[in-house]
């Protein structure tokens, strides 16, 4: 008979192992008194709904009126005993209830006045019990019912309507902010539609308006909408449901400058201007003083801010044609640009390239206004763009440089198109040959092959624009420019890389066309400077032992030579020439020949022994 085992007790000191856990079935827990309590509370409703249809108005009003007050008298005794689930289910029946009557009263004036009511009402219990979740988002919600029910065929105008729903998002707001932690979402919901169509009646009414008191009114409704949605940012388990921590400030910041913008343009051209510059005041001051910390709200509310107020601003005056005015906004606006670049190194790359198109919009809007004299809008756009690589070549090797040069890209278009324009071909040459210089040296110190690239092509069309504009007819005047900007592009390489990508094509360019007119034309000068030019560069190659010059001197040398023989000695002497050279050849060969057997019979004679 075998020997029961015995279950020994664990030793001392080992910790006791928990039971399994058990398994699940895919069901959350209920427990059995939240299936009373949510079927108490359907009934109770049910009965109380019943009662006023069945026992007429009056008696149902009471009726419900008596059992609403029964169960807001449970649920505070419940949750001073600490029951949660019974106190949020009779809260929860009482304010069914409670709405249920109010809805009951008829028309829509008076649900509102109830409903109104209800909503301080329950805020009173929600500071009683404040262990109950129903009273606060019941207050709230009434609070909302009674406003839509007001509002339902009220045929209000824009204005009372507007600043009625802003209101109730600004206390939704607040709202958001003071409930519980576990209300606070319910009540972010709720407000956001609240908050979306109190924003865009607001907005439309202050920049259709013509009532400054009324703009005045719902601005002032917006800005604290803006506010309010700002300081939800506060409230840290709200930021999960607010999005990418940028949203909220730049959402607040362009309702904030919206608003101003949209009551200061109730005053006219004054009050538009007035935008523009606050719009640039304050960036100044939020790009100075504000904090760049990526949790900080005040810099990129105030940025944003202040991007509206003066973008709008520049809208409007563009819509208008007020040139001039426009211009020295944007020559202003390039101050907070330069002032935020010199303060925060991480806003550079977008603050430079904003200052240098603000300038060099205010150079073309005062253009077109005749403020500037005729042809200057040209030269000061290549001045900016030359300032603008300079400051990128500065800055090599930060993130700014990039944006900063492809900008004075941007501006040296316009700058040359001006220049073109006044048909002077000798100053768009000039205006090409600084470009191409800047771009080029840009490209040499920071070793950007676009830049260099760029700015040698910018060169050769200087070159070829003045050699054009001087009446140059000979070829030499095109090619030899290319040439040398081909050497000016090879930079370094010229000295350290492999001569043949470094010299090779500016060598072809410069020796090929001046070669093949040499040999085929019959004048005298340039042959002899091409023989010259070749002889030097040829020699030099040599004496340097660089591959390339010495192959194309040579190479140009022995080409115009022939051809030039060629072209322009009879045939009598193109055949002495020819028996010349054969017989030369032959004459090489068994020369060749015999020295190769008579250095073949040496060796076999010391071969011998």
């Amino acid at each position: 008979m075998p020997t029961p085992e015995v279950d020994y007790p664990p030793p001392l000191g080992r910790p006791v192992q928990p039971p399994p856990a058990p398994a699940e079935t895919g069901v959350p827990d209920v427990a059995p008194q939240q299936v009373l309590l949510g079927a108490g509370v359907v009934a109770v409703v049910a009965a109380g709904a019943a009662s006023l249809t069945d026992a007429g108005s009056t008696a149902g009003l009471l009726v419900v009126t008596l059992l609403t007050t029964a169960a807001t008298a449970a649920s505070l005794r419940a949750a001073r005993r600490g029951l949660r689930s019974s106190e949020e289910a009779l809260a929860s029946a009482a304010v069914v209830l409670a709405a249920v009557g109010a809805w009951s009263a008829g028309d829509g004036g008076a649900s509102a006045v109830l409903l109104a009511l209800l909503a301080p009402v329950f805020t009173v219990l929600a500071l009683i019990a404040r262990t109950t979740l129903t009273w606060p988002v019941a207050a709230w919600g009434a609070l909302q019912c009674a406003v839509l029910s007001g509002l339902t065929g009220s045929g209000l105008s824009l204005s009372p309507h507007a600043a009625v729903v802003l209101g109730t998002a600004v206390v939704g707001l607040a709202v958001t902010l003071a409930v519980r932690r576990a209300a606070a979402p319910v009540a972010l919901v709720t407000t956001a539609a609240w908050w979306t169509t109190g924003v865009v009646e607001g907005a439309a009414l202050v920049w259709t308006t013509e009532s400054t008191g009324a703009a005045l009114l719902d601005g002032s409704l917006m800005l604290l909408a803006a506010g309010g949605l700002l300081a939800l940012r506060l409230r840290r388990q709200l930021r999960p449901l607010l999005g990418h921590r940028a949203v909220v400030p730049v959402l607040a910041g362009a309702v904030a400058g919206a608003a101003v913008s949209g009551v200061l343009q109730t005053a006219g051209p004054v009050g538009v201007m007035t935008s523009g510059y606050l719009g640039l005041a304050l960036a100044t001051v939020v790009g100075t003083v504000a904090s760049p910390a990526p949790t900080a709200l005040l810099r990129p509310a105030g940025l944003t801010t202040a991007a509206v107020l003066t973008g709008l601003a520049v809208v409007q005056l563009f819509g208008t044609g007020h040139w001039s005015a426009l211009a020295a906004l944007l020559a202003a606006a390039a101050v907070p640009a330069v002032v935020v670049a010199a303060r925060q190194p991480a806003d550079r790359p977008g603050a430079l390239p904003v200052a240098v198109v603000c300038l060099a919009a205010a150079v073309l809007f005062a253009e077109a206004d005749g403020a500037l004299f005729p042809g200057w809008a040209g030269p000061l756009l290549v001045l900016l763009c030359v300032l603008a690589v300079a400051g990128a070549t500065a800055l090599r090797r930060h993130r700014t440089e990039v944006p900063l040069v492809w900008t004075a890209a941007a501006v040296a278009g316009p700058g040359l198109a001006h220049l073109a324009q006044t048909g002077d071909a000798s100053g768009l040459a000039a205006g090409l040959a600084v470009v191409g210089a800047a771009f080029l040296g840009h490209g040499t110190v920071t070793g950007r092959a676009p830049s260099r690239a760029g700015g040698c092509v910018a060169l050769v069309l200087a070159a070829w624009l003045a050699a054009g504009s001087a009446g140059a007819e000979v070829p030499e005047a095109y090619t030899l420019p290319t040439a040398v900007v081909l050497w000016l592009y090879s930079g370094r390489r010229l000295a350290t890389g492999a001569s043949w990508p470094a010299w090779g094509p500016g060598l072809v360019v410069a020796f090929a066309p001046s070669t093949w007119l040499a040999a085929t034309e019959p004048e005298l000068t340039r042959l002899v400077l091409l023989l010259v030019a070749a002889t030097a560069v040829a020699t030099a190659g040599a004496r340097w032992e660089v591959q390339a010059p010495l192959v194309v001197g040579a190479v140009a040398l022995a080409a115009a030579a022939v051809g030039r023989l060629t072209v322009y000695l009879p045939l009598p002497g193109l055949l002495a020439v020819a028996t010349a050279g054969i017989v030369l050849l032959l004459v090489g060969a068994v020369y060749e020949e015999r020295r190769e057997r008579a250095r073949a019979a040496f060796a076999r004679v010391a071969d011998l022994r």
